[in-house]
């Protein structure tokens, strides 16, 4: 298995989901969700907008997931060396985060909550889960991928749409107009697009390895930033009018998609001084453990910063500034563990 060269776009796009994936466990952004008559109209629609954007943190992970994965010839023993490894880190993290939140550590009750995913304090761990299952069935999404072509990822999108987009709203507004409960049954699973860490990791794969990139021009890239804001501003609509504290979310993947291409059309089109490539490099090389820090650090310092609301009147731009405080300290911790780390090694080899 040979290591492949850091994509720096990947990097930034793991900066932006990372800090996504932060800022959807802040009390500014959960209270965003209360929607209020007496608010103006305007900071309304920001926060529904933020609402949206944010969904799409962990879709991002899965994306780059496939770009990387799918394209490394990983024997059986090479997958499961990696599950036990996330496995491990897993269990590692979620003691700490369970002692850290409460305080005090059950073996029991946390046998039965680590099974479940619902141990106190380690819920942002569920990623972890979901990317383990991913690593199960990862040799015949490889299979899958191999044989994969351009018309194949078009399907899959314009199939997503129509299911999970098209018809989601139908049903949505439908529901709204006559006040019912009508839905899909739970038996039509066309697994490929309705299970997420499938769909969007195939579709990263397909995306960053089989489309492209030259024959996007400026205007392509425009209108991809458009399809952007508009899906943001359909789905806040959608949320707005059914109200109750329902998001809808059918249509997150045109979000993921239309970010992801923009975001690999950027920076091939403009290619970064080296200085802002290595910090792009060396803050998507942290994200990882930035995102396993924050649950246990963001114990003690979520509290701390939003203290400052409501001399600070913006709530949500509170829990913002939280997350840049968090992904700098957290950051921080995993660039000194990695230095330590590396010189350990160094050490023990010499």
């Amino acid at each position: 298995m040979t290591k492949r060269k850091r994509e720096c776009y990947l990097d930034f796009l793991r900066i932006i989901a990372c800090f996504l994936v932060i800022l959807n466990h802040t009390p500014g952004y959960i209270a965003s969700f209360e929607i209020d008559d007496s608010q103006k109209a305007v900071l309304i629609i920001w926060h529904l907008f933020v609402e949206m954007v944010v969904k799409i943190g962990v879709p991002i992970f899965f994306m780059i997931s496939g770009s990387l994965l799918l394209k490394k010839d990983m024997t059986y023993k090479d997958i499961f060396r990696r599950i036990i490894k996330m496995f491990l880190i897993l269990l590692i993290f979620s003691i700490i985060a369970n002692i850290a939140a409460t305080g005090h550590f059950y073996i029991p009750g946390f046998i039965r909550n680590f099974a479940s995913a619902t141990v106190d304090g380690a819920g942002p761990y569920w990623y972890i889960y979901t990317y383990i299952g991913l690593l199960l069935v990862m040799p015949f999404m490889r299979s899958v991928a191999l044989r994969l072509t351009k018309t194949d990822v078009i399907y899959l999108i314009i199939l997503k749409l129509s299911i999970t987009g098209i018809v989601a709203i139908l049903i949505w507004l439908l529901n709204i107009m006559y006040d019912s409960n009508m839905y899909l049954s739970e038996h039509f699973q066309p697994v490929f697009i309705t299970v997420d860490c499938i769909f969007y990791t195939l579709v990263g794969f397909g995306i960053d390895s089989l489309w492209d990139i030259d024959s996007f021009n400026r205007t392509k890239e425009i209108y991809l930033a458009i399809l952007f804001v508009v899906t943001a501003l359909i789905e806040s609509w959608l949320t707005w009018i059914a109200g109750d504290g329902k998001v809808f979310s059918g249509m997150d993947f045109l979000m993921t998609l239309s970010l992801f291409m923009v975001v690999k059309i950027a920076f091939h089109r403009r290619e970064p001084s080296e200085s802002i490539r290595n910090a792009i490099t060396l803050i998507g090389s942290l994200t990882f453990g930035i995102y396993l820090l924050d649950p246990i650090i963001g114990t003690y310092l979520k509290p701390l910063v939003h203290k400052l609301y409501p001399k600070v009147p913006f709530y949500l731009g509170v829990s913002m500034l939280y997350c840049v405080i968090s992904m700098i300290v957290c950051g921080s911790l995993t660039y000194l563990y990695k230095k330590v780390f590396i010189w350990r090694k160094n050490v023990d080899r010499n």
